[in-house]
Parts: structure tokens; sequence; C-alpha cells
């Protein structure tokens, strides 16, 4: 709690933002607080994907949801591009009541609680249903209460943004040594930064809403996302080559400030939070659903992807994270994830 208070005035600019309106879609018409009967309560959620993303498919899943299990008690206001701010800045709008709620991957999460963090180890799922059983599971219920814990947020739900992925403007990367030297952009995660300089690259942590123009303007070479997130956010623009190394499974948390939670009724908490899990077993689905129809689309807009690289050397190049990071989380929590049928 004592980062949330020494960013007050991060959180300020982002409180401007969201008193503003700008960028959210359309709550039909609910107010801002509920202060008498018959007026609903809106809540604004911010995310950094586009309007064309996973996140937002899930998002208006989710307000149809909630005003569905409320009877219109109480609206889901949706802020796509970052217009609520960057994900660390609504991370911190939480805690101090600036931002409602947020839907964000773990990776910027490192600073907040940290132990949230062990799903980001590379290559530590086989495949999403592993993801999904860990996540849905006693697992995935202590992590939630651990940022809880450390937060002070509600947690709604586990959803996902899905496996990340090379994409560089030059360079094929078929092997980690095609990566030396390559200034690639990253999350401001330390576990993803340090991934990707035992391959050989130069990490580059920074916002993703400014990605494209550093994409664009040549200060950074290339960047690593979900297949999703490359085909809406348009990176086939500037980026020539794909590879499907799927490094990092990206799960993503949905998150309420506590203080406005508390503020419904018991069943409207009820009702939020079963529409969260729906909302993300929905939006699950699109991304894989998405991953499989974008590669095509990335193909006919010009780039060249490597579907199936050996893993193998990458997994052996990021060996050394584990010895680093093992101490922190624990043998046992990472054995237990890897074992997870």
């Amino acid at each position: 709690m004592k980062k949330f208070l020494s960013v007050m005035a991060v959180s300020s600019m982002v409180l401007l933002s969201a008193c503003s309106g700008g960028g959210g879609s359309t709550a039909t018409g609910g107010k801002a607080e509920s202060g008498g009967s018959g007026e609903a309560i809106t809540l604004k959620v911010g995310h950094t994907l586009s309007e064309t993303s996973h996140y937002q498919e899930g998002m208006l899943k989710f307000q149809e949801l909630v005003d569905e299990k409320t009877d219109g008690s109480v609206k889901i206001e949706v802020f796509p591009n970052g217009s609520l701010g960057a994900e660390r800045d609504m991370i911190e709008g939480l805690g101090v009541g600036s931002v409602d709620m947020v839907l964000t991957s773990t990776g910027p999460m490192s600073g907040f609680a940290p132990e949230v963090t062990v799903v980001d180890l590379p290559f530590l799922f086989r495949d999403a249903e592993h993801a999904h059983k860990v996540l849905d599971g006693k697992i995935g219920q202590d992590l939630s209460a651990k940022v809880e814990e450390t937060m002070g947020v509600k947690t709604l739900a586990w959803w996902e943004n899905g496996f990340r992925n090379v994409t560089t403007a030059k360079t094929p990367i078929e092997k980690p040594e095609d990566l030396k030297g390559i200034k690639i952009r990253t999350m401001e995660s330390d576990i993803h930064m340090d991934s990707f300089s035992a391959m050989g690259a130069q990490p580059t942590p920074m916002a993703f809403t400014e990605l494209f123009t550093a994409l664009q303007q040549g200060t950074i070479d290339a960047e690593e996302n979900p297949v999703p997130v490359i085909m809406t956010s348009r990176f086939f623009e500037v980026q020539d080559h794909l590879t499907m190394t799927r490094h990092f499974y990206n799960p993503s948390l949905l998150m309420m400030s506590q203080a406005k939670f508390d503020t419904l009724s018991p069943d409207q908490q009820k009702a939020v939070e079963e529409a969260a899990k729906e909302a993300g077993v929905y939006e699950r689905q699109v991304v894989q659903d998405m991953e499989t129809k974008y590669i095509e689309e990335l193909k006919k807009n010009g780039m060249k992807v490597i579907e199936n690289p050996d893993l193998e050397p990458f997994k052996k190049a990021t060996e050394s994270v584990y010895e680093k990071y093992e101490p922190q989380f624990g043998t046992e929590l990472i054995e237990e994830i890897r074992n997870t049928k």
C-alpha cells in the first residue's frame, strides 16, 4: 500500500482521464454512483488493447452478463487502448480508488505482488489447457488471495492474453543465437527481461501504449506478444517476421478496487464475480480462436511465419532464469505447476 500512496500524482492523472469519459464504450446510461432508488452504479474498467482485441470481446461479454445478472443495477463501461493509463498506472489507481477495475497481464505486477509472477516463468506451461487447470485450481486461488492480501484489491477472475511469440523487423528468429544484440521490447517484468537477456537479446521495458511508435521509428527492433495482439495492434505493418516461440504464457487478472466492491450489495457482488468468471471462460476461447485465424491473416499481410521452431535450445538458454528465481518462488510450487495434469 505504501507504493500506492507514493504514486498519487500519477493516479490523479488517471482519475482525470476516467472522469472525462473519453474512449469508453457505451454503458447504456447508468449513473456514476448509486445515490438513490432506481439509479445504476457504473463501474469503469480499463485495459490497454484495441477495440478489436480479445480483451475487448471479453469485456463486452462481461458488460452484458453484469447487466443481466444485476437486472441493470450495475453497468460496466469499458475503456480500451490504455485510455485510463498504462497497466502499471491502472494497477496503482486501484489502490487509491481512482480506477474502478482493470484487466492486466501479470508482468507489470512484479512491483506490487511479486509472488503472482511465478506464472511468468519461461516455458512453464505445456499448453493453454495446462495453464487453465493451474489457474482455476488451488494454485490460482492461492495466488489471487496473495494479490488481495498484498495489494488490498478484489480479484475477480483469471482471464488470458495468450502465449507470447517473437516478432522482428529484419532478422528471422530460428534459434536463441538469432536474438543476439536485438533490442526487443518487453513488459516491465524482471523475469521477462532476464529471460531475453539469457537468450542474448537486449530487453527494453516499455509500456504497451508506446510500442507501435517505437517499432515504427526503429527505436527498438523487435517485440513479443500473443498472436491476437500482434494482429489487432497491426504490428505486421512494422515487423516482417514472426516466430511461434510461445516462450511465456501470459494470463490476465481482472481486478477491482476493494473500496468500490464494498459499495455493492451482496447480491451485486455475487453477480459481478459470477459474470467475471463466465466472461473469462468466454474470453479464453476467443483467444484460442483468434490465434488460429490470425496466423493466416498475418501471412496474408506479408509476415513470414516460423510456426514450429525447435524450442529446446530456447528452453536450454533460459535455465539460468529458473536458477535465479527458484529461491523466490520455491522449487515445490514450480514443480507443482509443472506437474499439474
